[in-house]
């Protein structure tokens, strides 16, 4: 029987407020990837309120222009024409792409350094709250920019790859129920009280099967199968009482069978047409800066097509 305390805590606990972001940085490669992301930008930012947005692509720093230019003439050449012609057309891709009627107080910049230096640095300065970035494929350099970027920058990172659809209909929340699992659901159910057609929410757990040669149990292997999977079933309903705030969500457990946790999460997303996936990742101190979760790196490396949200900071 619960307490009074008890009903007390359930009561006073805050609601999940619906999905805003403040100021979001794009990184831009001038490039294939440029036009879809910004598409979904224009697409993303219908559905959920953007105050600010501010995109940012660096030439990176060498020497291309020696062949053709002394040392005098190509700071000229490259921080005048070069960078004016650049910044024409991100204005134009912009314009093309994301509708004046968002409401988005847009910026943007070109600059010469080292890209992943200068992003960082930018979403420190702008204080974003999320950073978005495209992503054409598995091992091109704007993939591993993409990571790195997600990898150390301290905000919320959403990647989207050149495949992605205009959908928001079905969002996917792997968790394990960890504090990360807490914030990735939180922000799915706080996109969704913006949504004007709420999407279905799946959390999804991959789990392991113990190995019932360790047991010393009278039960067939079936018998342990069932016991593992309800005892999982029981702590995934106190996770979702818990931390769900009586939001609907759909609980999907998968049993693994090898160990590959991110192919058995993109398996699931692509049969059941996951449009959106919302994960946690590790925090941002100095420790956790270089490990955002070998489970979140490797579906980032092998997800293109589907929009990813990694969480880095509690809703």
């Amino acid at each position: 029987m619960k307490s009074a305390n008890q009903d007390m805590e359930v009561l006073e606990r805050p609601a999940i407020q619906p999905y805003k972001i403040k100021q979001a940085m794009g990184g831009l490669e001038m490039g294939p990837s440029d036009e879809p992301l910004l598409k979904y930008v224009g697409f993303f930012s219908g559905l959920i309120p953007v105050e600010a947005a501010y995109f940012l692509h660096v030439v990176p720093n060498f020497d291309l222009f020696l062949s053709l230019y002394s040392k005098e003439t190509r700071a000229l050449a490259g921080q005048y024409i070069l960078n004016e012609n650049l910044r024409q057309r991100m204005k134009e891709m912009i314009a093309r792409n994301v509708p004046k009627e968002n409401k988005i107080d847009i910026e943007y910049d070109v600059r010469e350094g080292n890209p992943l230096t200068e992003l960082l640095l930018d979403a420190k300065e702008t204080n974003a709250d999320l950073v978005v970035i495209g992503k054409k494929g598995k091992h091109e350099n704007h993939a591993i920019l993409a990571k790195n970027l997600v990898r150390k920058v301290k905000c919320n990172a959403l990647v989207v790859p050149n495949a992605a659809t205009h959908s928001l209909k079905k969002i996917l929340v792997p968790i394990d129920f960890s504090k990360h699992s807490i914030n990735a659901l939180q922000t799915a159910i706080a996109i969704n009280k913006q949504l004007k057609e709420p999407a279905e929410i799946i959390c999804l757990n991959i789990y392991d099967m113990p190995d019932i040669a360790s047991f010393k149990l009278s039960k067939t292997r079936e018998q342990f199968r069932h016991m593992i999977e309800e005892d999982r079933m029981l702590a995934f309903d106190a996770f979702l009482n818990t931390y769900a705030h009586g939001e609907q969500v759909k609980k999907v457990l998968v049993q693994k069978e090898m160990p590959r946790t991110p192919h058995y999460i993109m398996e699931y997303a692509s049969e059941n047409e996951i449009d959106f996936m919302v994960m946690g990742a590790k925090g941002h101190s100095k420790v956790e800066l270089l490990f955002m979760g070998s489970v979140t790196e490797k579906l980032l490396t092998i997800n293109n097509s589907i929009p990813t949200l990694i969480v880095k900071k509690k809703y």
